[in-house]
């Protein structure tokens, strides 16, 4: 049913398939390696910021109750919220996955939220419930 031809070029795919790939991870001398060399260099030490640099668990509550306008001391006292993790975007800003347990609702809610910075002080400019 198939041709020969294609029988033919499948083999030896195949086989330079095999002789080839062990030699692919190989460095050579002179030759950068691609993902150094050919991808634009992003410095991931600054984009990842340390925790002390991010919003407190408090600080993000206080900010996710006033972005959406809910009554913080109504229902803040049996609520809690975590900031998971944040990644750096600008030199103010910060995205962040935050966990929240409201009160008012079961479960686990994950929210994701851009804040500012503003000298140490942090405010929540946008959110979005995952």
């Amino acid at each position: 049913m198939l041709g020969r031809g294609f029988l033919l070029g499948a083999a030896v795919g195949c086989v330079l398939g095999v002789y080839i790939a062990p030699h692919l991870g190989r460095s050579r001398v002179g030759v950068g390696n691609f993902s150094e060399g050919n991808l634009p260099q992003v410095n991931i030490a600054r984009a990842l910021p340390e925790k002390p640099t991010w919003p407190t668990d408090e600080q993000a509550k206080v900010q996710l109750f006033a972005l959406s306008k809910w009554d913080l001391n109504k229902h803040g006292n049996g609520s809690k919220v975590i900031v998971n993790r944040c990644i750096r975007i600008a030199d103010a800003e910060i995205p962040c996955e935050l966990s929240a347990q409201l009160r008012w609702i079961s479960g686990d809610t994950r929210i994701e939220a851009v804040f500012q910075g503003n000298g140490g002080d942090w405010k929540m400019i946008a959110a979005k419930n995952r």
